[in-house]
Order: structure tokens, then C-alpha cells, then sequence
């Protein structure tokens, strides 16, 4: 990789208040970093890339996506969050091999770069041996993304026989970060993702194990909470983790739908920050998005793909459900009347996909925003064809949120390196699309001899036995509503 890079004749949108928005801009790479930004930048022996007609973004930072789910895409299109339950965490994930989690994770590392995705926080939960975690984590290093790569304690159903204990897995975990976490500076860094409460709200001293051992290794820790039902004993799951002494300043928090006022004054006392999934929390009964909640508190807030068995991993779309959705919510509190101006802008919602999901993840020093210094993980969006031609020079952001799309993205780099180039991925699509393909037809192959991904209500009650507390299945099962 050439240590120079110079991008130049940019409409620069750093999201950095320092640098602004720059109409006509060069931006100089050096050994990975920002090292200027301005007109007229020049530099001796640098690889050169025109982005006439583009705009520079920083780029998107995903901050709740389940990259291994990218072998069942669109599987859970038309599920609710009970479908998906137990179609995929209960079946469909135990059909994994190693070589189907390197797959994923290749093919998901190179699908979110194709859409300006340039760093994901990776709920991995699906760990069902040492090897799928290990192969997990070489598909993601070979897709050349970022990536905050998340352990997750949860495992799919399975016989006893090979169902590791806690202890092993804490034991794949201590192994995991010593072999392949040694750097905080490294493009992959190590997150830890524990049970849902569901799993341990009758015994916290589970839940009091892998809290601690992620912030023993100084793991950021990333946690489905609120998204649906309430943790049980007549109190959110927020102040489960309160009361339980684990709510910390080093959690990112997913969903939150369903998160009362105190839960939220809970939560920025703690200085812990927030991860929104707009298109599965509102197909799959988890609520309207969390959005001026969390805001209105200086909670550091983030947007999620969350599964591509479910949707497409374009960020924009994000982008967009989120800030309409939250225009409209608000827009009702107006009732009838006219009103002038509306409650959050473009601008706020490509915050929330750049440096705000940095923040979220706890990588705003290092990504977020174009400024000198920072890691030079950037996008260039072709403005000057068919779909974003014609956009309003004095709302940049507009243009990016509300117009363009993954066939926008023209170039990406993650730390200087180019990994799309002119429309087309640097690496082997080919090859990844192959190998995510063979996994795909392994897995469905598999459910199918098993009765099937979506075998109606009670069968999925019935693969939920003996995965969680009886008395847990007991109330999802009266709290569900359509059959």
C-alpha cells in the first residue's frame, strides 16, 4: 500500500465542526491517517484519486449488525421477532460449521464495505466452538473491514454432548484475546456481547461472570436490552443492570424501545451509549426507534443494520427510517396545526452513522469524522449521475441521507487502505459470494430435514425447550400475540 495518498477536487462533509464542510477539497493520507485537509493540497510521490463529482463522507459506522446471519439472507423478511427466535437462534444457527461462519463473515465484511460501511460493531453470537469463533474472525480480517468484534456468550441449542459450559467458553474467550486482541490500535478490536437477561434473570451470577470477564480484558461490552419484553420481577432491563451493579460507562446498549424516563436518566448518569436497529425494531414489535430520548440526555447515539436475514444491509436506509420516523413522531405531537421547521435534520442523522456511532462504540478519537489525525476511513460518494445529480450545495447532508444509496458508493478506504475502487470491490467477490453461497444451501439444506425455519407458532415453542427457564418461555408465550 502506497503510505500517500492524496484525494482530490472533493466536496468535503467531515462531520468535524473544526474543518466544516468544504466545497472544492483535497484531503492528503499519510501511513493511514488524515494528514491535511484543504484546497489546493499537493504532495510528492502520492497515488492521486480523483473525486471530481464526489462527495467525501467519513466513513458509516455500523453499530449493531450480526454478520454471521448474511448466510440466511432474507430468510426473516416477513417474521416477527418470535419467528426469528426460533427459526434462527434456535435452528438455524446450530447448523453452522466453521467454514460457514468464515464465509459470513467474509461476505458481510465485504457487503457492508460495498455500502460505505467502513467499521461494525459485530454482535457475533453464534459461537458454537473455538473454531467457529476463529474462523469468524479470519473471515472478517480477509474482508478488510473494521471491526469491533463482539463474543458472544449465547449458543444455539444443542445436545449436551457438545454444548460447552460457561467456563469453556470463558476459556475460548481468554484464548481469543490473546492470540488475535493484543493491539488497541489493530482494525479489529475485541467486544463482548453477554446473555440476554432472559438467560440469567433468575441467576445473576451469570450475567456477573461475563460482565466481568469482559472488563477484564477491557472489552466493550454490547447488550440487547429493552428491545421487547422487560426483563421480569416488574422492572426494565436497565435497571436489572443497575441493581445488579453492572451498568457502566463502557456499554453500548441495543435497541432500548421500551425504556422508561428514569431507565433513560439511568442510563446517561452511567455514560453508557445507545445502538438503534430502525427496520427490524419496527417490522418485529420492538417499538418505534429510540431516538430523542437518548439525545434529549447527551446520550451518545449510533444506527444498526442489525441482520441481513432480515434486511439489506444498506446504511441509508438507516439513515432514513430513522430520521423520518422520528419527524413523524414528533410532527404528531402537533396534531393538526401547522407547524415551521421540523425537529431533527439531515445533518443529525448522518451524525448518528458517523461520528456519533463512533462515540456510541467507543471510537471517536480514532474514526467518525474526517480531521487530521484520525484514521483515514473514507468514502466518496458519486454525486454527478442520475440518482444525486442536481443536489443543494447548501445541505450536503441532505443529499447524502435522503438520495444516495450502496450504488452511490464510488471508493472506500479503511485506514488509507482502498478496498473499493470506481464502483468495485478490491477484494474477491467471486470467491466470497461462492463460499457464502455453498453455506447458505448447507444451512437451508439442513433446516429443511428439521422440520423447517418457520414451522408455525407452537413448534417454535417447542425448539425453545430447555434453552432458557421454563417459567421465561412461560411468559413469551402468554405475552405473544398473533398465531
Amino acid at each position: 500500500m502506497n503510505n500517500r495518498t492524496l484525494i482530490t477536487n472533493a466536496f468535503v462533509l467531515s462531520m468535524d465542526d473544526e474543518v466544516g464542510d468544504l466545497p472544492d477539497a483535497n484531503i492528503l493520507i499519510e501511513d493511514g491517517r488524515i494528514a491535511g485537509i484543504g484546497p489546493g493540497l499537493t504532495a510528492k510521490d502520492a497515488l492521486c484519486i480523483d473525486a471530481g463529482g464526489c462527495i467525501a463522507i467519513p466513513g458509516l459506522v455500523d453499530t449493531h449488525r450480526h454478520i454471521w446471519q448474511g448466510a440466511l439472507r432474507g430468510a426473516t423478511a416477513d417474521w416477527s421477532l418470535l419467528g426469528y427466535l426460533g427459526g434462527i437462534r434456535m435452528l438455524a444457527a446450530r447448523q453452522f460449521r466453521p467454514e460457514d461462519m468464515y464465509a459470513a463473515q467474509l461476505h458481510g465484511g465485504m457487503d457492508a464495505i460495498n455500502t460505505g460501511v467502513t467499521t461494525v460493531a459485530d454482535y457475533c453470537h453464534n459461537i458454537i466452538s473455538l473454531d467457529h469463533a476463529e474462523a469468524s474472525i479470519q473471515g472478517l480480517q480477509d474482508s478488510r473491514l473494521r471491526a469491533v468484534w463482539c463474543f458472544g456468550f449465547n449458543q444455539p441449542p444443542l445436545p449436551d454432548s457438545v454444548k460447552a459450559s460457561l467456563q469453556e467458553r470463558t476459556g475460548w474467550l481468554s484464548s481469543i484475546a490473546a492470540q488475535y486482541f493484543t493491539s488497541p490500535d489493530a482494525r479489529l478490536t475485541l467486544g463482548v456481547s453477554p446473555e440476554e437477561s432472559h438467560f440469567w434473570l433468575h441467576d445473576t451470577s451469570l450475567a456477573q461472570h461475563q460482565f466481568g470477564v469482559a472488563r477484564e480484558l477491557d472489552a466493550r461490552i454490547f447488550f440487547h436490552c429493552n428491545s421487547f419484553l422487560m426483563a421480569g420481577k416488574g422492572m426494565g432491563e436497565v435497571e436489572l443492570l443497575a441493581r445488579s451493579g453492572l451498568l457502566g460507562s463502557d456499554i453500548t446498549l441495543v435497541h432500548m424501545n421500551r425504556t422508561s424516563p428514569d431507565e433513560w436518566n439511568r442510563v446517561a448518569d452511567a455514560g453508557a451509549t445507545v445502538s438503534v436497529t430502525p427496520e427490524t425494531e419496527l417490522q418485529m414489535g420492538m417499538g418505534l426507534p429510540a431516538i430523542a430520548a437518548p439525545l434529549a440526555r447527551g446520550i451518545p447515539l449510533g444506527l444498526g443494520v442489525d441482520i441481513v436475514s432480515n434486511n439489506s444491509g444498506d446504511p441509508f436506509v438507516a439513515m432514513r427510517l430513522a430520521l423520518q420516523v422520528e419527524r413523524w413522531r414528533q410532527n404528531e405531537e402537533q396534531g393538526e396545526s401547522f407547524f415551521y421547521g421540523l425537529p431533527f435534520t439531515c445533518r443529525d442523522a448522518l451524525h448518528w452513522a458517523t461520528l456519533g456511532g463512533a462515540r456510541a462504540c467507543g471510537l471517536d478519537r480514532e474514526i467518525g469524522s474526517l480531521r487530521p489525525g484520525k484514521c483515514a476511513d473514507i468514502v466518496l460518494l458519486r454525486a454527478d449521475g442520475v440518482s444525486m445529480a442536481g443536489w443543494n450545495r447548501e445541505n450536503p447532508a441532505a443529499a447524502v441521507v435522503l438520495h444516495a444509496s450502496a450504488e452511490n458508493v464510488e471508493t472506500v478506504l479503511v485506514d488509507g487502505e482502498i478496498v473499493k475502487q470506481s464502483g468495485r470491490l478490491r477484494g474477491d467477490e467471486v470467491r466470497a459470494c461462492r463460499l457464502l453461497q455453498d453455506a447458505s444451501n448447507h444451512i437451508h439444506e439442513s433446516c429443511a430435514a428439521q422440520g423447517g425455519l418457520n414451522p408455525g407458532r407452537e413448534a417454535l415453542f417447542e425448539r425453545m425447550q430447555g434453552t432458557m427457564p421454563p417459567q421465561e418461555i412461560d411468559r413469551i408465550r402468554a405475552s405473544s400475540g398473533r398465531g
